[in-house]
């Protein structure tokens, strides 16, 4: 299987927030608009890649819900840094998001916050791979 950088890219971000990295309660990223937006600035950054196009990429997600737009600007990020793979990614969206289902599956962490949140795993995929393909474009 081909691995999409973007994606993963998307999900280790994610799951260094995850683990406090950026200094913000998971709590409160996944169900706070303005920490969403000042961890996915903060994230963009550390990734060089530019902290007002990820705020940007969260404030224009097609959810309602803040973790969901979460997820998006992390894939956007993702996305981003690894451009490269685009191609890869926008030929393969129905693999890219059963990878990505696969690896939040994995992450008891993460799948304790989405059920808090009633967001399934594959929803959560979804929106990852859609920030990605959303920097694809």
């Amino acid at each position: 299987m081909v691995e999409y950088a973007g994606i993963v890219a998307g999900l280790a971000l994610l799951a260094s927030t995850l683990s406090g990295a950026y200094g913000q309660s998971v709590t409160a990223v996944f169900t706070a608009g303005g920490a969403g937006i000042a961890a996915t600035g903060k994230a963009a950054r550390s990734q060089h890649v530019s902290g007002a196009g990820a705020k940007a990429a969260y404030k224009r997600a097609p959810y309602a819900k803040p973790a969901l737009r979460y997820l998006y600007a992390m894939g956007w990020i993702g996305g981003m840094r690894n451009r490269g793979q685009c191609g890869l990614t926008l030929l393969g969206q129905d693999a890219a998001r059963e990878q990505a289902k696969r690896e939040i599956l994995q992450n008891r962490k993460l799948l304790v916050q989405l059920k808090k949140r009633s967001v399934s795993a594959a929803t959560a995929a979804g929106a990852l791979v859609a920030g990605v393909v959303s920097a694809c474009k």
